[in-house]
């Protein structure tokens, strides 16, 4: 007498019981962006907006290079004249008002306000000029700014790492960081800016 084989029957794949969670360049960059736009207004009249003066800070903060040295290589950039312009309408009390809010934009929300917390604040120059804008400007609230800005990069990689690299287990926190070290982080903001600045791709020669 045979014996009847018995297959095993499987559930049919569904998104809802298997899903993927990937991190984007787009993401990054929304994530940078959102403490700005929450907390800086500038007015401005015509085609360019605020959001082109961030999108060209964050430029020169990844490549650490100043606005004369990214309006080389990049076509959708303000040029340095119009950058200044318009960042000088930030005012250094506002900015120094909305630090906090600011750089801590993004971490507040991975903190349960029922656990106690220890924090080491880091204000070396080594770790502002991993990300660090140039410019020959003395002006003060513009180096602010630019401060700020490269605080903030490493504020929101840190963010990113804890709230999608946190190995689930118990016991005290623990996070897989060789999956998105800080040098991949700005490779996918550098990414997503050459494809939204448009790199030139034509070079004018002398003959």
């Amino acid at each position: 007498m045979r014996r009847k084989r018995r297959h095993m029957s499987f559930l049919p794949f569904s998104s809802r019981t298997c899903e993927k969670v990937e991190l984007r360049p787009k993401h990054c960059i929304d994530t940078i962006l959102k403490p700005f736009f929450d907390n800086i207004g500038i007015k401005i009249n015509g085609q360019l907006s605020s959001k082109d003066l961030f999108y060209t800070a964050i430029c020169m903060a990844v490549d650490k290079s100043s606005v004369h040295s990214a309006s080389k290589h990049y076509q959708e950039i303000p040029c340095e004249t119009s950058l200044r312009y318009h960042l000088r309408k930030l005012s250094l009390e506002e900015l120094i008002q909305a630090n906090q809010s600011i750089l801590l934009h993004s971490s507040v929300s991975t903190l349960k306000p029922e656990k106690k917390y220890e924090f080491a604040i880091e204000s070396s120059y080594r770790m502002r000029n991993i990300v660090k804008p140039r410019t020959s400007t003395k002006d003060v609230t513009f180096r602010y700014f630019f401060t700020i800005l490269s605080f903030l990069l490493r504020n929101v990689w840190i963010y990113l790492q804890k709230k999608h690299f946190t190995i689930v287990k118990p016991g005290p926190i623990t996070i897989d960081e060789d999956k998105f070290r800080f040098a991949r982080f700005i490779l996918f903001v550098e990414e997503w800016l050459r494809r939204k600045l448009r790199i030139q791709l034509v070079v004018q020669c002398l003959r």
